[in-house]
């Protein structure tokens, strides 16, 4: 499976459609661990939370889920600092999406145990990745991530580690949305604004119509402001008439977006087969 094969295949608007729609459920900060909005940052540190539990061995002191793990296998990604890392962490335990225990042979060390509430919710972001590419490929299809398969969940969160250096390879080749990723919910709310165009012919808009989005991913107006005028500098929306409150998509945001949504498929294809192995393995 290749981007391009995704981009090409003529089912793609739909999974798009999908991808959006499935994407701004886990997205809203109601919903989201934390109960902050959504970036790049968070989303990265709660797959490695789950991920480095998954692996967790009690007499292998290399694979203990500390607070230091963490932060180093999340700064492979480039996006959180040490000091953002352990704020989120500190407000996930008191959300109750996370848990420190004492690890039982080294009462000093505490290890970052996800709770079933963090565990429910990563199971509907795992599925939200897989219902556009069951869109595009359903046979055979991605059944245990969209089924929300327990056991599947554990076994994709120990072989994912794998797939970390291409997943940050291919984050980092989508440079025009790197500043979108890492702004606050920025990146959900311009895959929104791509999902409406899509139903209009013109693709153009006001900020005075986003209060809808500001509300549902919790952030400002003036928030959204600065969202637009950096994708006004990056390219992606223009002005028809200078000045003027209205905006209107550009060919070259539509494309970015595309290509991010397809190389995003293409990753998960990739982890989907690694839980099948690890499945495999397991006896499953």
């Amino acid at each position: 499976m290749t981007a391009e094969a995704i981009l090409a295949h003529p089912g793609f608007p739909e999974a798009r459609r999908v991808f959006i729609t499935e994407h701004k459920k886990v997205y809203e900060p109601e919903v989201f661990p934390g109960r902050f909005g959504a970036d790049v940052g968070r989303v990265t540190t709660l797959a490695i939370i789950v991920c480095l539990y998954a692996n967790y061995v009690r007499g292998d002191r290399e694979t203990w889920p500390t607070l230091k793990k963490l932060k180093t296998t999340v700064a492979r990604f480039g996006f959180a600092s040490p000091r953002l890392i352990d704020t989120f962490v500190a407000r996930l335990v008191q959300t109750g999406d996370l848990e420190l225990r004492k690890q039982p042979d080294d009462s000093r060390m505490r290890l970052l145990c996800p709770t079933e509430k963090l565990l429910s919710w990563d199971r509907e972001w795992m599925a939200a990745h897989y219902a556009p590419l069951d869109i595009l490929y359903p046979e055979p299809g991605f059944p245990y991530a969209r089924e929300r398969d327990t056991a599947f969940q554990i076994a994709h969160a120990k072989c994912a580690i794998e797939a970390f250096d291409g997943i940050i390879a291919m984050i980092w080749s989508n440079m025009d949305l790197v500043f979108f990723m890492s702004s606050t919910s920025a990146l959900i709310i311009l895959l929104s604004l791509l999902d409406r165009s899509a139903a209009e012919a013109e693709h153009q808009f006001r900020e005075a119509d986003l209060g809808d989005l500001a509300t549902r991913f919790g952030v400002s107006r003036s928030h959204i402001r600065n969202i637009l005028a950096a994708a006004e500098e990056t390219g992606f929306l223009t002005r028809p008439v200078p000045r003027k409150p209205h905006y209107r998509l550009t060919p070259r945001l539509v494309a970015a977006f595309d290509r991010f949504i397809a190389d995003s498929l293409v990753h998960s294809d990739v982890t989907y087969r690694l839980g099948l192995r690890g499945l495999a393995a397991a006896g499953r």
